[in-house]
C-alpha cells in the first residue's frame, strides 16, 4: 500500500486551503486553490483578503476580530474572487497556529465551494419571499398543519385574519379553534374532521370574531396528505376573508327584493315580450293608467294608446330593437285613462341564454311627464345662470385632485386667453398667476384638500399676453362618493378695474394724509413770526421803527391768504365753477407777463432766464389771468427746484393748428416712479423735514385743470434726479381773431369819502370783532362790537349803525338769518356787508339773496375793506350788488 505525506493528501484536496503569516500575506496554498486563484497568486506574496469581494470584508474581519480575541476557530460565509474575476461562494474556517515558531503561519482558511447550494437557497429565499409577496397582495393566509405536534406554522396575512400579532409565525391549533364563534365552532371540528378523513381537497366557510373587531367570515381551502415525504400526515392551504363577498350576496338578494317592491310601489307599468315584439302586461299597474284590462294591451294593441304623432316611430325604433337586440329607450306620448296625453319613458332590456340566444324582452314604462318639465325649467334655469355669468364676467374652474389638471367651463374662459372646456396641467396654470400670489392659491388648494375648510375667498393677479388682470375667487370642495376629495370648484370673476379704483383710492388717501401734514406745516410757518410780533407787542416794549414788524405781519398774512386761495382755487376748478373769460390773445405777452411775475424770484435765486418767442404774430384764444397763472405756475416751480447759477429756458413755436410752449431747467429732476403720478393732486417730490422748498403739491394739478379747460394738453418729461425737468404745453392756436363776447364787470361807483360811519361789528370771535372794530375806529368811525346776534338785533335798534359787518358762521342764528331780520326791521340798516371764511361762487349767491351789499373772504383785506366804507354813500344808493 502506498502511503501518502501530509502534504500531498493537503494539496490534492477539493477545498482551498491557505496559509497566512502575521501581516496577512499568503504563504502557502494548495493545488486547489492554485488552480482557483490562478498565477496572479503563485506569482507573488499577495495580501489574503484582497481575494475577498469588498462587500464581504466586513464579515471576515470581524471573525478575524473574533478569532483573535478568543482563539478559537471561526467559520464565515464568503465570496472568494475566481482567476477569471468572478467570486464564488465559500464556508471559510478560520484557526490560529501557535507553535511558537515566528515564521510558522498565523492563520489557516480552509475554503469550502458552496456556491451551488448557496445561490440555490438565495433562490429559494427569494421564491418563498415573492410567495409571501404574492399572498399578501392577494390578501391570502396561508398555513400548514402539524397533526402530532398540534400546531400550525402561519402567514401574516392569516395571523391578521385571525387578529393575531403579524409576526406570530407558530399557533397552537386550538387557538385557530377556539376564534371560530361559539355557534359555529362544533360545524367548523366537524367539517375539518371529515376532510381530514376522507384526505385530498377540502373548502370551509366559516365566521370568526377577532378581539376587539366584528364577525369575519372566512373561507378556507386546504389539501390533506395522508402521508407526505417525512412520513407524517401534512395539512396545508390558504384562507381568505369572504365578508364583502357574502355582504354583497345578501345585498343583492336584498336590492332584487327591494326592487321588486320598488317597481311595485313606482307606479312604473312593467311589461315582457316574446322574440316577435309582442307584449303582455306583467302587473296591475297598466290597468290603473289605461283603464284598459291586460287582455286589451297585449301584442300590438297597447299602440292604440300612442300619440298619432309619435306611433310611426314607436314602431321603427321598436323594430330596430328587435333586430340589433340592444338596450333600448324611447319618450313617446301616451293616452291616460282620463284621456290626458303624458310623455312615457319605456326602456327595453333583452333577455338571452347562454348561447346569446334571445328568449324575452324585459320593460318598464314610467311617466316622465313632470320629470321633463323640471328638465326644461332646469335648462331655462342654467341658461338665465349662463347668462348672468357672461354678464359678470365669472369663469368657472376646476381642479382634478386625482390628476392635479384644471378644467375652464365657461363661455367666459376668453378672460383667462382660453377655448371654452379648456384644460391645462397644474405647473402651467399655477405660472400664469403672479409669483407673490401663488402661495395664497397654494395654500387654499391645500386647505381645501385636507377639509380644513369648507369654502376659501382669495384674490390672485392672473398673467395675461399684455397685461395682469385681478380675479376675486370662491372655491368651495366637491366631494366623491366615499367622502374623500375628488374635485375643487372655483368661480373667477374679473375686479382688475375695482382693484385699480382701491389702489387709486388708498394712494389718494395716502396723499390726502401728506397733504394734511404739508398743510399743518406751511400754515405754522407764517403763525411763528406772527406770534413773534404778538409777543413782543403785547410785552409793551417800545419799537423804534415798527415798519419792518408790519413788513413781517403783512407777508406771513399774505403767504397764508395764497395757501387758502390755492385750495380754494383747487375746489372751484373740480367742481368746475370756473368760467374762462376767453379772449384774442398774443401768447407772447403772456409769456413776458409771466417772466415778469417770476423775474424776481430767479433773481434771487440768482439763475438765468432765456425765452425764444417766435417773432410770427401767434394768437390763441385763453383766459389772460388763468393762462398767466398756467405760466407763472410752471416757472416758478422751475425757479423753486433749480439751483443757485441755473438756468431756465422757454422756447414757444407753433404750426397751422397748435402752439407749443417748452419750460426747460437745468434742475433737481423728478424720479421714474413720480413721473406718473406727478399731476395728480398733493403730488410732490422727494420731502425732507426742512420742508425748504415749501407748497402743498397742488400747483400742477391746478394747472392741468387749466390747460386742459383751455382744451390744450401738457405733460412733464425728465431723465431722472438731477437731470433737469422739461414740461411740454400745447394749446389750440387760434387762427381768426374773430371777436369773442368777454366778461364785463360793473364799474365801481365813483369815490365819496365819508367820515365817522356808524359801524355795527358782529363776530363770535371776540379777538377778530375787537381788532376789525380797532381798525374801523382808526379812521375816525364810531363801533359797536356784539359777539351773538340776538345782541346785533338790539344794538342795531339802539345804534342806528350805516354799515354792519356781519360774520356768517354765528351761533343760534346764522349771519343770514341775522341779515334778513335787520332788513325786516323798521329801522333798516343801509350797508350791509359779509365777514366770512366761506368763499365759493354759491355762498356769494346766498349772501346777496340774504341781503348783503358786499361780500369779504376771511382773513379781510383791510385796505379794500376801508376803499368800502369811504363809498358806503356810493354803495347805498347804487343799491346791493
Amino acid at each position: 500500500m502506498e502511503i501518502f505525506s501530509e502534504a500531498q493528501v493537503i494539496g490534492s484536496a477539493s477545498v482551498l486551503i491557505l496559509t497566512v503569516d502575521a501581516n496577512g500575506a499568503v504563504l502557502h496554498q494548495n493545488e486547489g486553490a492554485r488552480r482557483y486563484f490562478g498565477p496572479g497568486v503563485q506569482n507573488g506574496p499577495v495580501q489574503w483578503l484582497t481575494l475577498l469581494t469588498s462587500a464581504d470584508l466586513p464579515a471576515v474581519e470581524s471573525a478575524m476580530a473574533a478569532l483573535n480575541s478568543t482563539r478559537l476557530a471561526r467559520h464565515v460565509y464568503a465570496r472568494l474572487l475566481r482567476a477569471d474575476g468572478e467570486p464564488n461562494w465559500h464556508r471559510l474556517q478560520l484557526q490560529v497556529f501557535e507553535d511558537g515558531n515566528a515564521c510558522a503561519p498565523a492563520l489557516l482558511v480552509v475554503a469550502i465551494d458552496v456556491d451551488e447550494c448557496k445561490r440555490a437557497c438565495d433562490l429559494h429565499a427569494e421564491n418563498e419571499a415573492r410567495l409571501l409577496c404574492a399572498f399578501e397582495a392577494a390578501e391570502l393566509g396561508a398555513w400548514e398543519w402539524d397533526l402530532e405536534a398540534g400546531d400550525a406554522r402561519i402567514t401574516p396575512v392569516l395571523a391578521e385574519l385571525y387578529g393575531i400579532e403579524r409576526d406570530v409565525k407558530c399557533v397552537p391549533l386550538s387557538l385557530l379553534s377556539e376564534k371560530v364563534i361559539e355557534d359555529e365552532r362544533q360545524r367548523f371540528v366537524d367539517a375539518v374532521n371529515a376532510a381530514l378523513e376522507l384526505g385530498g381537497s377540502f373548502e370551509i366557510e366559516f365566521p370568526v370574531l377577532p378581539a376587539g373587531r366584528t364577525v369575519r367570515w372566512l373561507r378556507m381551502r386546504g389539501h390533506a396528505q395522508r402521508r407526505s415525504l417525512t412520513g407524517r400526515p401534512r395539512v396545508f392551504g390558504v384562507t381568505f376573508d369572504v365578508s364583502e363577498i357574502r355582504s354583497a350576496a345578501a345585498r343583492l338578494r336584498q336590492s332584487e327584493r327591494r326592487y321588486r317592491e320598488l317597481a311595485r310601489s313606482s307606479g312604473a307599468l312593467v311589461w315582457s315580450a316574446d322574440q316577435h315584439g309582442e307584449m303582455q302586461p306583467i302587473d296591475g299597474e297598466w290597468e290603473a293608467f289605461t283603464g284598459l284590462p291586460p287582455e286589451r294591451l297585449a301584442g300590438h294593441k297597447w299602440l292604440d294608446l300612442v300619440h298619432p304623432d309619435d306611433r310611426d316611430e314607436i314602431n321603427t325604433r321598436w323594430a330596430e330593437a328587435l333586430r340589433e337586440l340592444g338596450v333600448r329607450e324611447a319618450t313617446f306620448r301616451m293616452r291616460r285613462a282620463d284621456g290626458a296625453y303624458r310623455f312615457m319613458l319605456a326602456r327595453a332590456v333583452p333577455m338571452c341564454d347562454e348561447r346569446g340566444k334571445l328568449y324575452e324582452w324585459f320593460g318598464t314604462t314610467i311617466d316622465a311627464t313632470e320629470q321633463r318639465r323640471a328638465r326644461a325649467m332646469s335648462e331655462a334655469r342654467n341658461l338665465r345662470l349662463a347668462v348672468a355669468m357672461e354678464a359678470a364676467s365669472i369663469v368657472i374652474v376646476t381642479l382634478d385632485l386625482s390628476s392635479y389638471v384644471f378644467s375652464i367651463e365657461s363661455a367666459n374662459a376668453p378672460l383667462l386667453e382660453e377655448s371654452a372646456s379648456a384644460t391645462m396641467p397644474y405647473d402651467e396654470a399655477m405660472s400664469r398667476v403672479h409669483k407673490d400670489d401663488r402661495p395664497i392659491l397654494e395654500r387654499s388648494i391645500r386647505r381645501l384638500s385636507a377639509r380644513q375648510e369648507e369654502t376659501v375667498h382669495f384674490e390672485v393677479r392672473i398673467h395675461r399676453s399684455r397685461e395682469e388682470r385681478w380675479m376675486n375667487g370662491s372655491a368651495a370642495l366637491q366631494r366623491g362618493r366615499d367622502g374623500s376629495p375628488d374635485v375643487i370648484v372655483a368661480s373667477l370673476s374679473d375686479v382688475s378695474e375695482r382693484k385699480r379704483m382701491e389702489i387709486a383710492l388708498h394712494d389718494a388717501d395716502k396723499r390726502k394724509d401728506e397733504f394734511l401734514a404739508m398743510l399743518a406745516h406751511e400754515l405754522r410757518n407764517p403763525l411763528a413770526p406772527l406770534r413773534t410780533v404778538v409777543s413782543l407787542l403785547h410785552r409793551g416794549q417800545s419799537v423804534s421803527d415798527p415798519e419792518p414788524l408790519i413788513a413781517t405781519m403783512e407777508r406771513q398774512i399774505s403767504h397764508m391768504t395764497r395757501l387758502v386761495d390755492d385750495l380754494l382755487e383747487v375746489s372751484r376748478i373740480t367742481q368746475g365753477r370756473i368760467v374762462l373769460k376767453r379772449e384774442p390773445l398774443l401768447i407772447g405777452g403772456v409769456v413776458y407777463g409771466a417772466a415778469e411775475s417770476v423775474a424776481p424770484h430767479v433773481e434771487e435765486n440768482q439763475q438765468t432766464l432765456t425765452i425764444d418767442v417766435p417773432r410770427d404774430t401767434v394768437w390763441v384764444c385763453g383766459d389772460t389771468t388763468r393762462m398767466a397763472q398756467i405760466l407763472v405756475n410752471v416757472l416758478h416751480n422751475s425757479s423753486k427746484y433749480t439751483p443757485a447759477g441755473g438756468e431756465i429756458r422757454v422756447r414757444v413755436s407753433s404750426d397751422p393748428t397748435h402752439v407749443r410752449i417748452v419750460v426747460e431747467d437745468t434742475g433737481a429732476g423728478i424720479a421714474p416712479d413720480l413721473l406718473p403720478h406727478i399731476f395728480d393732486l398733493f403730488s410732490q417730490g422727494e420731502r425732507t423735514l426742512d420742508r425748504s422748498k415749501g407748497g402743498l403739491g397742488i400747483g400742477l394739478s391746478l394747472v392741468r385743470k387749466l390747460v386742459e379747460m383751455h382744451q390744450g394738453s401738457i405733460r412733464v418729461e425728465s431723465r431722472g434726479p438731477g437731470c433737469g425737468t422739461t414740461v411740454i404745453i400745447v394749446f389750440p392756436r387760434l387762427i381768426r381773431q374773430d371777436e369773442l363776447p368777454g366778461g364785463t364787470e360793473k364799474p365801481m361807483p365813483a369815490r365819496v369819502p365819508r367820515k365817522n360811519l356808524k359801524i355795527l361789528i358782529v363776530d363770535d370771535n371776540r379777538d377778530a370783532a375787537d381788532s376789525l372794530s380797532l381798525v374801523c375806529q382808526s379812521e375816525g368811525h364810531a363801533t359797536r362790537t356784539c359777539y351773538g346776534p340776538e345782541e346785533a338785533i338790539q344794538q342795531a335798534l339802539s345804534f342806528q349803525p350805516d354799515v354792519a359787518l356781519l360774520d356768517i358762521g354765528l351761533p343760534q342764528m346764522d349771519g343770514y338769518e341775522l341779515a334778513g331780520r335787520l332788513r325786516a326791521k323798521g329801522h333798516t340798516v343801509p350797508v350791509l356787508i359779509a365777514i366770512t371764511g366761506y368763499g365759493q361762487a354759491e355762498d356769494r349767491l346766498k349772501a346777496q339773496a340774504a341781503g348783503f351789499d358786499r361780500h369779504f373772504v376771511k382773513p379781510v383785506d383791510i385796505n379794500a375793506l376801508l376803499d368800502l366804507l369811504s363809498m358806503c354813500d356810493s354803495i347805498g344808493a347804487a343799491g346791493r350788488h
